[in-house]
């Protein structure tokens, strides 16, 4: 048992301390113009499902998808927010209320 402790002792300073030789370690370079504009994507494409699931006036929809294009960065990630909140809580009064708030911000902002 000791010797196990110990081994597991040194497995670990030598990952940690020394080089990770025993853990493969890969650093993915981005270019932050890309990682930004890929967050920006993901941010729309959250809210854009929630849009879909959620209202059935197909014109209503076009005009909301339309407006979110036109939202900041900012504005985008707060809305997104919200639509990980209505995801979550699907059918509760607290994702209704994400839903109401996601919905009072498109037409607002």
């Amino acid at each position: 048992m000791l010797i196990i402790g110990v081994c597991l002792l040194a497995f670990q300073i030598n990952i940690f301390i020394g080089k990770p030789s025993f853990a493969a370690v890969y650093t993915i370079e981005q270019d932050p113009r890309n990682a930004t504009l890929s967050a920006r994507t993901s941010n729309v494409l959250k809210i854009l499902s929630v849009l879909d699931n959620r209202m059935t006036d197909q014109p209503l929809l076009e005009k909301a998808k339309g407006k979110v294009f036109t939202l900041s960065d900012q504005h985008t990630r707060l809305i997104a927010s919200l639509s990980d909140q209505v995801a979550k809580e699907r059918s509760s009064t607290s994702g209704d209320i994400a839903f109401l708030l996601l919905t009072a911000l498109i037409i607002l902002l």
